[in-house]
């Protein structure tokens, strides 16, 4: 902030009134030297966007639903923000994920139309004059010859693209392996009393993208340095604070499109290594603010979090649905270093801008092309659907539909490629002594469409399924399939008994729960893990055989994920790959190119799989070990109880955990959980507000309480806001618990071991049942 300089003039002649004067300006001097030196400060503001997705529409083109938190009112709201703070006062971010999630931002990608084509969200950010876009990993969604021209015409118009972490690896004879593939850092300029001093903003990128996307789409990179074999975005960032410390940086500012995490456990590849933002700021220092994303959370979102030197960051992330502002106010100490102190942080709700009439026009266009484009038909549904939504636990239409369209495209593109020559051959190098597709692997990504007879259109499509994956086909033994269905049994499916009657839930990651196409089988829960499976054979009339090899069609996200059975599958092994043979389209694609080809209904899926238990409930043996805490129908004024997650066997821990609590495994065996109780479960005392409300203490009397966009925390006194009111919403087999004063339906769910809330969906993680302790 800048004062004006203090002027005073003195007539000719008026000697008598000199001296007056002169003590009139010193007592003024007095009063106002200490105003002056406060005046000294500059205040800067810093804005984060993350997760954007596509938003550059004020309509979701998919469902017709109104849109707020959108670039348009991004610009709005970033030009009033500059009008009041100065621009040279303001620093913009987006944190990555910008151009995949709606039609209308990626079509120009899919289709490359050319390098003047108009991509909505790189308008964006050049319109609305971002200092830095970081990527995210959605960013190699997309052919990387695609996305080059979008980086270079980003740069172009003044907007660098960082990801410190992308290197090459040295194949391309062109770059050294370990140098950079991209921006590392920018240095923004900012004056103080005076005097010009130096603000870095770092990048990072996710390191777990080669877990997602296909290595046609990032050529020759690595995602951390090759002296970095622990994927460690803490040891990243160690490795260029010196860099940036020598170029000058005062203050460093570190967006990296991940997480917050946690420090609890060694540092996994594709287990914790997605989120890394803890590890970050403990095992480092010289940071003042760290910018994250990814998870879609704005539970820890403006906290403070103590770094390596203890130190308090504060920490922000947008979460996809609003705008963060975190202003510093910033002096100089005697010796003119630069000197900055947090003044606020928040989350602003884009809702309260109206868009960028301009930059909307601009966009108009391509919005109104693509709306055009979705209407256009694809083909008619007949028979009778089944309306299945419970992907995971019950076979469903929807999900048939999508398998029977990889396993028709992935046979129609091997014939293509091999035909009856390239059969023969592939006989004799594999024995492989097919074409024709067997069998499908994908996951659940329904974006709110159920297929019914009728017309179907390009817009329920892309609602069917919502990302623009790849398809490959991989030749598998039957003792593979068999391992992968094993996988999935023991890892994302589990059965509690309640009440007499087993319950089948789907466990945490619905993104690797794979749903299986095209084989007859069954999973058996009351066996032990690695013997649930049995196979009975093939829809198109093959037998099962372990030592027989077959062809499944498999998306990309799967394929190699660290976290589901096709971990050790990569393009490299797949007989049919849209990269790697030069082919245009997506699943998306050819699921509209099964519908147009064929009049389809449910009756041309005729594979069938279940999920049972064998074993007689009432028969199991009893456990072993005292009842510790019985289950409840309903919870009671002054019960005294643990919150319980069936699906993960797990009640909250006593103790934070990266962006909300831990979890601690307790036994549970038909409607009892075997003590005894460990000593750091969360035991509540229930609180009845009216018949579908309550309030929960814990042991100290501290309440239980939900953060405005979600988190955790246990409070002295109730929250403002109805934040420490939970609603009670029933389900079958238990309790959804929502947050009555937090945005956006925020709900208690556990997630790789945290409990924490997200936005509730009908999922087991926010499946929870009430065990009232008998031996609190």
């Amino acid at each position: 902030m800048s004062r004006g300089r203090l002027r005073m003039r003195m007539g000719k002649g008026k000697m008598k009134y000199r001296m007056v004067a002169l003590w009139a300006l010193l007592l003024l001097a007095w009063a106002v030297l200490p105003a002056l030196a406060e005046g000294d400060a500059t205040e800067m503001v810093v804005l984060t966007t993350t997760d954007m997705h596509g938003k550059c529409w004020e309509t979701n083109l998919l469902t017709g639903e109104p849109v707020d938190h959108n670039m348009l009112r991004v610009s709005t709201a970033v030009s009033e923000i500059r009008e009041t703070w100065g621009a040279e006062n303001v620093i913009l971010i987006d944190n990555g994920d910008l151009f995949q999630g709606t039609p209308l931002s990626e079509e120009p990608l899919l289709k490359d139309s050319g390098p003047d084509a108009i991509q909505p969200m790189a308008l964006c950010l050049s319109h609305i004059g971002y200092d830095a876009f970081v990527l995210g990993n959605h960013e190699f969604n997309y052919p990387w010859e695609t996305m080059c021209r979008v980086y270079e015409s980003l740069k172009a118009s003044g907007v660098p693209v960082l990801a410190a972490n992308v290197c090459y690896d040295g194949t391309d004879g062109v770059h050294a392996a370990g140098e950079s593939a991209f921006g590392a850092y920018i240095v923004r300029e900012v004056t103080v009393n005076g005097h010009v001093h130096r603000v870095g903003i770092l990048g990072l990128e996710n390191t777990d993208v080669p877990r997602w996307d296909l290595p046609a789409n990032f050529p020759g990179l690595l995602f951390t340095h090759p002296d970095n074999p622990d994927c460690s975005l803490a040891w990243e960032v160690a490795r260029r604070i010196p860099e940036m410390r020598r170029d000058g940086c005062e203050m460093i500012i570190v967006a990296c499109h991940c997480g917050l995490g946690d420090v609890d456990l060694p540092l996994t590849f594709g287990i914790n290594s997605e989120d890394q933002g803890m590890r970050i700021l403990r095992e480092n220092r010289d940071i003042d603010l760290l910018v994250l994303g990814h998870d879609h959370s704005t539970a820890y979102a403006n906290a403070l979090v103590t770094d390596g030197a203890g130190k308090e960051v504060p920490v922000v992330n947008g979460g996809g649905q609003s705008m963060t502002k975190t202003v510093f106010r910033l002096t100089e100490d005697d010796a003119g270093h630069l000197v900055c102190a947090l003044v606020d942080s928040r989350n602003l709700d884009l809702g309260e801008w109206e868009p960028d009439a301009a930059l909307q026009e601009m966009i108009r266009p391509c919005a109104e092309q693509t709306d055009e484009a979705l209407d256009l038909p694809v083909g008619t549904l007949t028979g009778e659907w089944d309306g299945i939504r419970e992907f995971q636990l019950r076979q469903s239409d929807t999900m048939d539909l999508i398998c029977a369209a990889m396993m028709h495209a992935g046979t129609e593109r091997m014939r293509g490629k091999f035909g009856d020559s390239g059969l023969e051959a592939l006989k004799q190098a594999a024995g492989l002594d097919h074409l024709d597709v067997d069998a499908a692997f994908t996951t659940a990504v329904n974006g709110g469409y159920i297929p019914a007879a009728g017309p179907v259109s390009l817009r329920d499509i892309y609602r069917m399924y919502r990302f623009a994956n790849d398809l490959l086909v991989l030749p598998m033994y039957g003792s593979d399939i068999r391992a992968v269905l094993e996988e999935n049994a023991a890892e994302r499916l589990t059965c509690r008994v309640l009440g007499g009657v087993p319950v089948f839930l789907p466990m945490n990651d619905k993104n690797t729960h794979l749903i299986t196409g095209g084989i007859n089988f069954t999973y058996d829960m009351a066996k032990a893990a690695g013997e649930r499976v049995r196979i009975e054979g093939f829809a198109n009339g093959r037998p099962f055989d372990p030592d027989g090899i077959y062809l499944v069609a498999v998306n990309n996200f799967i394929l190699g994920n660290e976290r589901c059975g096709l971990r050790n599958w990569s393009e490299e092994d797949a007989l049919f790959s849209q990269d790697a043979d030069e082919q245009k389209g997506t699943i998306q694609d050819y699921i509209a190119e099964y519908i147009a080809s064929q009049s389809v209904s449910p009756e041309a899926f005729t594979w069938r799989w279940s999920i049972t238990f064998s074993e007689d409930p009432a028969a199991l043996p009893p456990p072993d070990g005292p009842e510790a805490a019985l289950r409840v129908d309903e919870p009671e004024e002054g019960g005294v109880y643990v919150l319980y997650n069936e699906a993960q066997g797990c009640t909250l821990a006593d103790r934070e955990s990266g962006s909300g609590y831990g979890t601690v495994s307790i036994e549970a065996w038909g409607d009892a959980l075997v003590g005894p109780i460990p000593e750091d479960a969360l035991i509540f005392t229930a609180h009845r507000v009216d018949t579908d409300t309550l309030m929960l203490t814990d042991r100290c009397g501290r309440y239980f309480t939900s953060g405005t966009g979600g988190g955790l925390s246990l409070t002295d006194a109730p929250a403002d806001g109805d934040l420490s009111l939970w609603q009670l919403l029933p389900v079958e087999n238990g309790w959804y618990l929502k947050s009555v004063g937090a945005e956006n339906d925020q709900a208690l769910e556990v997630y790789n071991d945290r409990v924490s809330t997200y936005r509730l969906g009908s999922a087991s993680p926010n499946l929870f049942n009430f065990y009232a302790v008998t031996a609190p």
